[in-house]
């Protein structure tokens, strides 16, 4: 396959009874005319159609492709992996679910090949996308599994970037889930995709605590002087990288996070909450350490404003312009 002199743009469609398409087709209608890009939808045609019409948004030209060499100037392209339109928004519905599913993995194993050069994923509902066929709790974690690798799911916005050692487990379980050479891996990921993905010559790199005050000395806990400083300590060797531990209450008052280029949390709430409290509507999930570029907005499926024309594109649109530019930096 000859690949056209544009960055082909991949898009798995999220769940079809949430936002994701509308963001998705807001998001695509603002792109110039003359875009550097062509943008392939994973999804039945008949189903991109027809909420572009309920939902009265202006778009290019719809094209359904078989091939990429079928790809057309000035057209959205609508590659077809599955057939009908079944939706009816913000209605909890299994069946119609994992037609999300089959759109990402469509999407992925075309970015495995090549024939897309990033991929934006739309938000899925994890209960309802898991089945037999997806027994994962969502789309990092299948990802973790198909490349074999341990990817980091890193936030990313105008203000700030952020880390995760643990992503999505229940809080009884984290502790069991850090160690200092799971630690020590995430800094060193951290480190190498500022430098290589956002271009930071020297990067620097706060760790925050796991427990509260870093342990007050042991009073509160032991596993902060245990399972982070150890890896701080190894990373430094050869230079000052890495900062901390520092008690996670406190940190992200008074611009403090503005002195670092990234922050690594130990667990899922200690790093969204500050992060989408500063940056909501600006950011991107961002799946560091893979082979591949995919970035996903930062919200979910929004069944609650599902085909009310509510929905904000702002973050999808950061999405992809996080892609371009980090495809860009690695060419």
């Amino acid at each position: 396959m000859e690949k056209t002199k544009k960055i082909n743009v991949g898009i798995s469609i999220g769940d079809p009874n949430g936002i994701g398409i509308e963001v998705m087709l807001k998001a695509l209608s603002e792109r110039p005319n003359d875009d550097k890009c062509n943008f392939i939808i994973y999804s039945s045609f008949e189903l991109i159609m027809n909420q572009k019409k309920d939902l009265n948004i202006i778009t290019l030209p719809l094209k359904k492709i078989d091939k990429f060499d079928e790809i057309s100037p000035n057209s959205i392209s609508i590659k077809e992996v599955f057939t009908g339109s079944k939706y009816k928004f913000g209605v909890v519905d299994k069946k119609v679910s994992q037609n999300s599913i089959i759109s990402f993995k469509e999407a992925v194993n075309d970015a495995i090949d090549k024939n897309i050069d990033v991929l934006i994923t739309s938000p899925i509902d994890k209960s309802l996308a898991y089945s037999d066929s997806f027994k994962y709790s969502g789309h990092t974690d299948y990802l973790r599994y198909y490349f074999d690798l341990d990817p980091m799911m890193l936030m990313v916005s105008k203000k700030l970037k952020v880390g995760l050692i643990t992503e999505h487990i229940a809080l009884k379980d984290v502790i069991h889930n850090i160690s200092v050479e799971k630690t020590t891996k995430k800094l060193r990921l951290l480190y190498q995709t500022l430098k290589k993905d956002f271009g930071i010559i020297n990067p620097k790199i706060a760790i925050l605590s796991i427990n509260p005050h870093v342990g007050d000395n042991g009073l509160i806990g032991t596993e902060d002087q245990k399972l982070i400083k150890p890896a701080i300590i190894e990373l430094n060797q050869d230079q000052d990288i890495i900062s901390g531990p520092f008690s996670a209450d406190t940190f992200f008052c008074n611009d403090n996070y503005t002195k670092y280029d990234a922050i690594l949390a130990a667990y899922h709430d200690q790093g969204l909450i500050p992060f989408k409290t500063i940056s909501f509507g600006d950011g991107v999930n961002y799946s560091a350490g893979l082979p591949i570029i995919r970035t996903s907005p930062d919200h979910g499926t929004g069944f609650d404003i599902a085909g009310k024309s509510k929905a904000d594109p702002s973050s999808f649109k950061q999405a992809i312009k996080l892609a371009l530019d980090i495809y860009l930096a690695r060419k």
